[in-house]
């Protein structure tokens, strides 16, 4: 007989396991499980941090994982938040963003191009439906369509993450006689962490009155009205270009001399337009785009096409000439004989 301590104790070691452990296991069975993003395991910004650093890819296999993480992938903020970390979602510097038709079915076709890669389509929410839709973007991952000439039809698109939201429009409609068409820009206020679109109906430029502004707060789903006094001109349906959440366009303004080509942009902060400084004489042809970041203006002559001027905007400075493109010279009579 084995003594009562020694073998008692062995006893009692392998029937803890079975006994008084298995008779905890229904409950912990029967108990309702915490959701993965619960306190229990991380709060709930440690689990955003983590997952705006991981690819697409993945985010989209994790959707499935519950529905707190499903809805907390598709949040504007963290789709912000997910653009700023992954430079793979940044569609600027070199990429870009191509609009076209298909050849055969005419269904609209958007494609994203990345020297020195090949053009990837992107699949598109509408080809179909949407056949003569203009793209505005990319702002902070997201892409703004439209069908013009009104600004109707439109849907918040994040290409990344494969998801689209039809924006709900306002009862305002354009004033016959006044109104001609409906410029669509996009602005992201980073103080709020809310994405902009906005939706100016655009004046003849026959008459000295300013234009009737819209806004969308995508953070609160509605429309809201601007004033605005400053009087110029829109003669595109979408703004020119879009840097740093801040959305820019190529305006008619009259004045004294009459009427010129002027540089307008929107003030997030002060939900106003501002004009830009001119840059005094320039060519016939200007073309904003975005340059490392800053606001840069292609400036060419038709009559010259192989000069071209890059200016590039400093708040400080204002405008100054960064290069000039053009063909290479010719140092000797032999290289043009080649």
């Amino acid at each position: 007989m084995p003594p009562k301590g020694k073998g008692n104790g062995k006893k009692k070691g392998k029937n803890k396991g079975k006994g008084k452990g298995t008779s905890k296991e229904p409950k912990c069975r029967g108990a309702a499980e915490p959701e993965p993003t619960s306190h229990f395991y991380f709060p709930r910004e440690i689990i955003s941090n983590i997952l705006s650093r991981l690819p697409v890819k993945t985010l989209l296999r994790f959707r499935c994982v519950s529905k707190q993480w499903r809805n907390l992938i598709s949040k504007p903020d963290f789709i912000a938040s997910h653009f700023g970390h992954s430079s793979s979602l940044q569609f600027s510097g070199s990429s870009i963003l191509i609009g076209s038709r298909h050849h055969e079915s005419n269904h609209h076709v958007v494609s994203l191009y990345n020297p020195p890669e090949s053009v990837v389509q992107v699949d598109s929410p509408f080809p179909c439906f949407f056949p003569n839709m203009y793209i505005v973007g990319p702002c902070n991952g997201f892409i703004c369509l439209f069908n013009p000439p009104w600004g109707e039809l439109i849907t918040l698109w994040n290409p990344a993450m494969r998801n689209y939201k039809m924006v709900e429009l306002t009862d305002s409609l354009p004033r016959q006689g006044l109104h001609f068409l409906a410029s669509i820009g996009m602005a992201f206020d980073f103080q709020q962490n809310d994405l902009l679109i906005l939706r100016i109906f655009c004046v003849g430029i026959m008459y000295a009155v300013p234009n009737d502004v819209e806004m969308y707060s995508s953070k609160s789903g509605k429309w809201k009205k601007l004033k605005n006094e400053m009087v110029f001109h829109i003669l595109e349906f979408t703004c020119n270009v879009i840097v740093k959440g801040v959305a820019y366009w190529l305006v008619c303004m009259a004045d004294k001399f009459g009427s010129r080509d002027v540089f307008v942009r929107f003030d997030v902060g002060k939900l106003v337009f501002e004009k830009l400084p001119s840059i005094g004489r320039r060519k016939k042809h200007q073309y904003l785009v975005e340059l490392e970041g800053s606001l840069c203006m292609l400036d060419w002559d038709h009559k010259d096409d192989c000069h071209m001027d890059v200016w590039v905007m400093d708040d400080v400075d204002g405008w100054s000439k960064k290069y000039s493109v053009g063909p290479e010279p010719i140092s000797d009579w032999r290289d043009a004989t080649c």
